[in-house]
C-alpha cells in the first residue's frame, strides 16, 4: 500500500539499523573480527558468488552451505523454511542489514521465498548459539543479507530475465557515492505463472513479487556517521486447498496468500576517541499476510517489531568489550472466521527488555570471546544466554570451538492458537539449547585450497511441541515436551582455486536430529540426514560457466490423514538437483546470462505431497553503466 511507503520513508529517522561496513562484519562478534579469527563455523555469500550462480533464490545458494536445510512447499513463491543443524525454521535470526526479519506473525520463521537476491552484495552467515549478543531467534545461528551499498563509485545497473513456467524478471539498481553519502536504490518484479504443487490436476500456482530497497550512509564527520535502510515488499502467492476428507494430501484450488513486508531502520555511531566508540539504533518491521480461500472471512496475521538498541564499545591493543542494552517490543494481530474452537480474533503484545556484554581477545595466535545476556520478558519467564569462542592458529591450521547456551521464546502462534482446531498455550516457557562445536580449518597448496571440518552438538530442553491432542476441547494445543531433543553431526567443506579463472567447492553434513516423543527419540522432520553439494566453476575472458550439483537424502516428515491415526511418520526420498548457467561479455556494459534448473528433470518433494518444479531454462541480459 502506498501509504506504507509513505509511513516508512517518514519513519526512518526514528527506527532502526545496526552494525558496520559489509566488507568486514561478521555477526558472529559484537564489532568487527576477521573471519580466521572466529571461534565458530563461517560460510560467506559473496556477490561473485551470486553472479556466478546467476540464480534469483536463496534456497538455491542454501543448498550449497554446509548444516542447511531447505524445505519450499512447492514452486517459487510457496514458504520457504530454513533449518540449521537439525534446529527448527524459527531459531535462526535473519537480518538484512543488521534489521531482524523474522516474522511474529508466522511462527517468528523468515520466508525466503520473499527474497529476490539481484541487490545482494553479500551474505554472512555463522551457525551456532547465537542468543547470547542476538537474542531469543538465534538460538542455531544468524544469516545476515547486506544490500548496503558497497560500490567505489556511482553505478547504474539494469536486468531482464524470461523463462520457462512464464517466468518474466526485470531488475533496476543504482548506486550514487559522493565524498561522505552512499545511496543505493533496487527495484526488482518477479512474476512467474510458477508450477501445479499439488501431485494431481493442471492448476499451476504462481507468484508475483514487487522488492523497493533504499539503503545507505552518511559521514557527516570523520567520527560521526548514519546508516539507513527501507526495504518493501508486495508479494502475492498461490497455493492449493488440503483435500481434509479423502486423502489429506493438497488439491487443486485457487487459493492464494497477498504479503507486505516492511524493513526499515536507522543508526548512528559515534567515535568518542581511539578508545570508546558507541551507537544507538532503532528498528521496525510491520508485515501484513492475508490468506483468501474457501472463508467467508479472510485469514489475516499482522505484526510489528519495534526495538531500540545502545551499544558501547572499548578498545585496548587486542582487547575488546562492548556492552548492549536492547529494548523490543512485538504487537500481534489476528483476524478469522470463530468456530467451535473459539474466536481467533485477537490482538496481542510483548516486551523484552535485555542487557549483554561481550568481552574479546584478539591476538596473534590466540583469539578467545566470552559473552552473556539477560532477558527480562514481560509475558512469560525471563531467560539468559551465554557463550564462549576460541581459536588457536598454528602453523596453516586454525583449531577453533565454541560453547554456550541459546534460548528461544514461545511464538504468538504456539501461545495463542491458529484459525481452526489449535487452541494455543499462553503459559509456555521458552526453549533452550546447550551447543558445542570444535573444528579445523586450513589453507594449504600456496593457500589455493582451503578445508574445513567441524563437529558440533546440541541438546534441546523445553522443546514446544505444537501439536498436543487436547481431549478437554477435542482439538490440538502446544505444549513444553518433558526430556531432551539431541541434534548432532559433521561439516566438512572445501575450496579448491590453483587459478583465478577457475575453482572448485564441495560440501557435505552429516546429521543426526532426534525429537523427544511419547514413543521415545523419533527423528526430527525435514533435516535429512546426509547433504552435500559440488560446485565448479569456470572463467575465459568474456565468458564464464558454472555447475552445482546438490544432493539431500531421505528424510522423514509428519503426514495427516482424514482417519486414524490422523498423525503418520512417512519418509521423503533423495533427490539430486543438477544446474548450469552462463554468461558472455557482449561489450563492456552489457551481459549475455542463461541458466539450466533442475537439467534431469527429476520428481521431487521437499515437503511431503507437495511437487517441486521440474525442468527450467532462463535467458536474461544485464546492462551496466
Amino acid at each position: 500500500m502506498p501509504y506504507r511507503l509513505i509511513y516508512a520513508c517518514c519513519a526512518l529517522f526514528i527506527n532502526f539499523l545496526a552494525q558496520a561496513e559489509a566488507l568486514e562484519t561478521i555477526t558472529v562478534s559484537a564489532t568487527p573480527m576477521k573471519v580466521d579469527d572466529a571461534g565458530s563455523s563461517i560460510t560467506i555469500i559473496s556477490k561473485q558468488d551470486i553472479l556466478d550462480r546467476n540464480v534469483n533464490s536463496l534456497q538455491s545458494l542454501f543448498r550449497q552451505v554446509p548444516g542447511f536445510a531447505i524445505s519450499q512447499q512447492g514452486s517459487s513463491g510457496a514458504i520457504s523454511q530454513l533449518r540449521v543443524r537439525g534446529a527448527e525454521a524459527n531459531q535462526v535470526l535473519v537480518l538484512i542489514n543488521g534489521i531482524e526479519v523474522n516474522d511474529p506473525a508466522q511462527g517468528s520463521e523468515f520466508d525466503f521465498s520473499q527474497i529476490t537476491i539481484s541487490d545482494i552484495e553479500r551474505i554472512e552467515i555463522v551457525r551456532g548459539p547465537q542468543s547470547a549478543l542476538w537474542g531469543s531467534d538465534a538460538m542455531a545461528g544468524v544469516v545476515h543479507i547486506i544490500t548496503s551499498p558497497s560500490e567505489v563509485s556511482s553505478s547504474l545497473e539494469g536486468s531482464v530475465q524470461t523463462g520457462s513456467f512464464a517466468t518474466r524478471q526485470m531488475t533496476l539498481s543504482t548506486n550514487f557515492k559522493t565524498l561522505r553519502n552512499r545511496i543505493k536504490f533496487t527495484a526488482d518484479h518477479l512474476e512467474t505463472d510458477g508450477t501445479n504443487i499439488s501431485r494431481s490436476g493442471l492448476e499451476d500456482d504462481g507468484l508475483d513479487n514487487l522488492t523497493l530497497g533504499l539503503s545507505g550512509r552518511l559521514d557527516t564527520t570523520d567520527d560521526l556517521s548514519f546508516r539507513y535502510t527501507v526495504r518493501y515488499t508486495d508479494k502475492t502467492s498461490e497455493y492449493d486447498a488440503t483435500d481434509f476428507y479423502v486423502t489429506g494430501l493438497p488439491t487443486d484450488a485457487y487459493y492464494r496468500t497477498q504479503s507486505e513486508y516492511l524493513y526499515s531502520g536507522i543508526s548512528v555511531k559515534y567515535s568518542i576517541n581511539d578508545k570508546f566508540d558507541h551507537s544507538l539504533a532503532l528498528q521496525r518491521t510491520d508485515t501484513d499476510n492475508q490468506t483468501r480461500d474457501d472463508n467467508p472471512v479472510e485469514s489475516i496475521t499482522r505484526a510489528t517489531r519495534e526495538a531500540a538498541k545502545y551499544q558501547l564499545n572499548y578498545y585496548n591493543a587486542a582487547n575488546r568489550v562492548s556492552l548492549l542494552a536492547e529494548r523490543e517490543s512485538e504487537k500481534y494481530e489476528q483476524r478469522g472466521s470463530a468456530s467451535f474452537f473459539g474466536d481467533p480474533n485477537r490482538n496481542e503484545s510483548q516486551n523484552t527488555d535485555s542487557l549483554a556484554a561481550e568481552y574479546r581477545y584478539d591476538g596473534g595466535r590466540f583469539h578467545f570471546s566470552a559473552s552473556g545476556r539477560r532477558d527480562h520478558n514481560a509475558e512469560f519467564q525471563n531467560a539468559a544466554s551465554w557463550r564462549v569462542t576460541s581459536a588457536f592458529k598454528l602453523d596453516q591450521y586454525t583449531l577453533y570451538g565454541s560453547i554456550g547456551e541459546s534460548v528461544k521464546n514461545p511464538t504468538f502462534t504456539e501461545r495463542f492458537g491458529f484459525f481452526t482446531n489449535f487452541i494455543g498455550n499462553p503459559d509456555l516457557n521458552p526453549e533452550t539449547s546447550y551447543q558445542w562445536e570444535i573444528g579445523v580449518r586450513s589453507s594449504l597448496i600456496d593457500e589455493s585450497l582451503d578445508v574445513a571440518a567441524t563437529y558440533f552438538n546440541a541438546n534441546l530442553e523445553n522443546e514446544i511441541n505444537g501439536f498436543v491432542f487436547d481431549f478437554t476441547t477435542g482439538g490440538f494445543t502446544s505444549a513444553n515436551i518433558e526430556g531432551e531433543s539431541d541434534r548432532s553431526g559433521v561439516e566438512l567443506e572445501m575450496k579448491y582455486k590453483p587459478a583465478a579463472h577457475w575453482g572448485l567447492r564441495a560440501t557435505y553434513t552429516y546429521l543426526d536430529a532426534n525429537q523427544q516423543s511419547a514413543a521415545g527419540k523419533v527423528p526430527e522432520v525435514r533435516r535429512p540426514e546426509h547433504s552435500g553439494s559440488v560446485v565448479l566453476n569456470y572463467r575465459w575472458s568474456r565468458s564464464g560457466i558454472n555447475l552445482a550439483i546438490t544432493r539431500t537424502g531421505k528424510q522423514h516428515d509428519d503426514f495427516f490423514p482424514p482417519f486414524p491415526p490422523f498423525q503418520e511418520r512417512v519418509v521423503i526420498d533423495a533427490f539430486t538437483l543438477v544446474s548450469a548457467s552462463g554468461y558472455y561479455k557482449l561489450s563492456e556494459n552489457v551481459t549475455l546470462n542463461a541458466r539450466l534448473e533442475n537439467v534431469s528433470d527429476e520428481s521431487y518433494e521437499q515437503v511431503f505431497g507437495y511437487r517441486s518444479p521440474g525442468f527450467g531454462a532462463y535467458i536474461g541480459i544485464r546492462i551496466q553503466r
